[in-house]
């Protein structure tokens, strides 16, 4: 259904498959503005990659990317960008980092995992996506978009947040400092805007990381 949505295949909220599944719900009969990401971004790559696993349709339309070409709707730079944009848009549909959604009281749709429930982003849903986790390769390249269906909770459009920064640096000591603060004491600060806190092997992997900033 999103994905359809998103490539300008249902263009009303009132369009009988959103009816279907949403039985007893008094839903107008109004045009869908369709809003993504015009700049580069994780979560359009996180989300692309979700449409493109559970739709053939936009894996070969549109594909997944940290960048792509959406056939309809309209850009909006950056989380902020798009937040404002669909409060200010009747009929808009976005996605949007869920501390966003949080800090401007947007509300959230259900999204079909592979379990078959539709779940809403929450501290919960998401930490049950990342329990799915068990190894870290070596450049720790971790997706759990779309976990598999054993994960029944899990919200599927869930992604880890990466530091991407130098491994020898004049002011490597201080990046290892501000790291280490983020994946120790820092934690605690993230349930309030659910982010989730990171499982114990890919904290470890985390830190085996850091120590090799020099």
């Amino acid at each position: 259904m999103l994905a359809e949505i998103y490539l300008g295949q249902i263009t009303n909220w009132a369009d009988p498959r959103i009816k279907a599944l949403n039985k007893g719900a008094s839903i107008p009969s109004t045009p869908i503005t369709v809003l993504w990401r015009s700049d580069s971004s994780g979560d359009t790559y996180a989300f692309t990659r979700y449409l493109s696993d559970v739709s053939s349709a936009f894996a070969g339309q549109v594909g997944s990317s940290t960048t792509v070409s959406f056939p309809v709707g309209v850009g909006a730079r950056g989380n902020s960008g798009l937040a404002s944009a669909l409060a200010g848009t009747n009929g808009g549909i976005a996605y949007i980092a869920v501390s966003y959604l949080i800090a401007n009281r947007l509300p959230a749709i259900g999204i079909k995992n592979a379990a078959g429930r539709y779940v809403v982003p929450n501290l919960s849903a998401i930490e049950a996506a990342a329990a799915v986790v068990h190894s870290v390769p070596a450049d720790n390249q971790v997706t759990i978009v779309n976990p598999p269906k054993r994960a029944k909770s899990a919200y599927p459009i869930s992604t880890f947040t990466y530091a991407i920064v130098p491994t020898t640096a004049p002011q490597g000591g201080l990046l290892q400092s501000f790291i280490s603060y983020a994946l120790g004491a820092g934690q605690r600060f993230g349930p309030s805007l659910d982010f989730a806190p990171l499982p114990r092997n890919v904290l470890a992997a985390d830190r085996a990381t850091v120590s090799r900033i020099g």
